[in-house]
């Protein structure tokens, strides 16, 4: 990869995690909810699109996209990738105390 490919994709990951940072820092701010208002929906939330519904078995399903502000569509993990996830954070917290 080249030096200036290589300078762009750093420069993208650093605005990523600030974004990231950025959007942890709101989300701080109001840890202890009691209701959902307006204000605070339009702090959080860019969009939420809504796809078709289609039936699958009998049931009606429908897919709801929420698109974050600061970090857009944002997936959960499945529960084995946060399980590696959780784990690699463990090894990483073990070599800095070691």
């Amino acid at each position: 990869m080249a030096i200036p490919a290589m300078e762009a994709s750093l420069d993208a990951t650093t605005d990523k995690a600030a974004d990231l940072q950025r959007f942890i820092e709101r989300a701080r701010q109001v840890t202890r909810l009691t209701e959902l208002t307006p204000e605070i929906v339009h702090e959080f939330i860019e969009k939420i699109v809504v796809s078709k519904p289609n039936k699958a078995d009998g049931k009606r399903h429908q897919r709801v996209d929420i698109h974050y502000n600061t970090i857009g569509l944002w997936c959960a993990p499945s529960p084995e990738e946060m399980e590696k996830l959780f784990q690699e954070h463990l090894a990483g917290q073990r070599k800095k105390t070691a």
